[in-house]
Formats: C-alpha cells, sequence, structure tokens
C-alpha cells in the first residue's frame, strides 16, 4: 500500500482526495497537513511514497515550498493539486520538481490515473501542458523572447499574484515577506518586461494565458 501525505488548507479538499484514493486498493492516506510549516515537519518525522500539495497555502506557499520539500524527501514524488490553470506556472513548478501539475476541478478518475503514474516514477501531464512543452523544445527561441521568461521564480509568482489585482501588502502577507521585498520585486519584474503598471501586467498576463 501507496502512503500518501495530502497538504491543503481546506479540509473538504483532504476529505474529498481521501475519498477519491479510498476507492483504490494501492493508495492509503497516511498524513495531512494544512500549511507550509506543519507539511515540512512532518516530512522530517515522517515517510511517504507520494505528496499531494497545494501550491497556495498558509505560510511558504508554491515553488518555495516545494523546493523545502524536495530538500528533506528528494525521491518523493509530489504531485501539485490546485485552482490555478496556468500552464506556464505548471512547467515551472515541474522544472523545480513537481512530477505533475492538476487543477482541483479534474474529474476523479484522472486524477487517479495521474497518481498512479506518478507513483510508477513517470511524470503526468494534461494535453495542454503537453502542448506547451512540445512548443518550448521545438520553438525554445520563442519563449526564451517572451518577457515573463526573462523573470526569476520569485518575480514571476509575484507577476501573477499582482496580475491577479492582489496589492503589495496582501502578497506580502501571503508570502510571509515584507512590503519592502515585494516592492523591490515589482520594480524589477517591471523594468525587465519594460511596462509600468499593475494594470500592464494584468493586460499581458490575460494576453499570454497565464490569468483568465
Amino acid at each position: 500500500m501507496k502512503r500518501i501525505i495530502i497538504a491543503d488548507d481546506h479540509a473538504v479538499v483532504r476529505t474529498g482526495l481521501q475519498l477519491i484514493l479510498e476507492e483504490t486498493d494501492e493508495m492509503e492516506v497516511c498524513g495531512e497537513a494544512s500549511n507550509g510549516e506543519e507539511l515540512l515537519n512532518n516530512l522530517i518525522n515522517n515517510n511517504y511514497d507520494l505528496l499531494i500539495l497545494d501550491a497556495s497555502m498558509p505560510g511558504k506557499d508554491g515553488i518555495d515550498l516545494l523546493r523545502d520539500v524536495k530538500k528533506i524527501s528528494p525521491c518523493m514524488p509530489v504531485v501539485i493539486f490546485t485552482m490555478n490553470n496556468d500552464n506556464h506556472y505548471a512547467i515551472r513548478m515541474i522544472k523545480a520538481g513537481a512530477s505533475a501539475f492538476i487543477n482541483k476541478e479534474t474529474k476523479t478518475e484522472y486524477i487517479i490515473i495521474a497518481l498512479r503514474r506518478v507513483l510508477s516514477g513517470k511524470h503526468y501531464f494534461s494535453p495542454e501542458q503537453s502542448e506547451l512543452l512540445a512548443e518550448i523544445v521545438s520553438e525554445p527561441h520563442k519563449f526564451e523572447q517572451l518577457p515573463h521568461e526573462q523573470l526569476t521564480d520569485r518575480e514571476f509568482q509575484i507577476m501573477f499574484l499582482l496580475a491577479t489585482g492582489l496589492k503589495n501588502g496582501e502578497i506580502a502577507e501571503k508570502l510571509k515577506i515584507s512590503k519592502n521585498t515585494i516592492a523591490n520585486h515589482r520594480a524589477a519584474l517591471l523594468r525587465k518586461m519594460n511596462m509600468e503598471s499593475n494594470s500592464d501586467l494584468t493586460r499581458y498576463a490575460i494576453r499570454q494565458g497565464i490569468i483568465e
């Protein structure tokens, strides 16, 4: 029986995933966490075969949390389970060590297929992610020239949050870093992208399909 840990700040999501996994005969939920700190402490003291991780939880989240997880459990596969539909962000998460990036609205049967594939040592990509990866491989210069591809992972994360309408203070609280740090990242990413305002970021993100 494969030991699964679920990290999500919504109890209803953790319960829903547990019910889904109870339908299988090879996966069992043996651990839960509702924030990044709780997850990391759990991983230090226990061994699991797979982590299902919400990329947007209180405390550390996203790519930073994934990298911390990989430092503690480098061989444990991680499946990102999120409401974020951005395939560009999905590719960044996969490059950072995730084995799959699944939207929370995915049908149950596909969630199970994805988890089984990851547990077999492979990656799982949605058709849209596979198409984007193929484009990146076949036309790398096209993507290297896109403004958001010049950003660091942290800058991209902040760009995404700014584009969705969050203010510096809200982002600082969410990411648990100072407002000054957010302001510095904002200034740097606007400069790299040759943009002047959050509205510019929002229009760009919509045009590129980063947000809807």
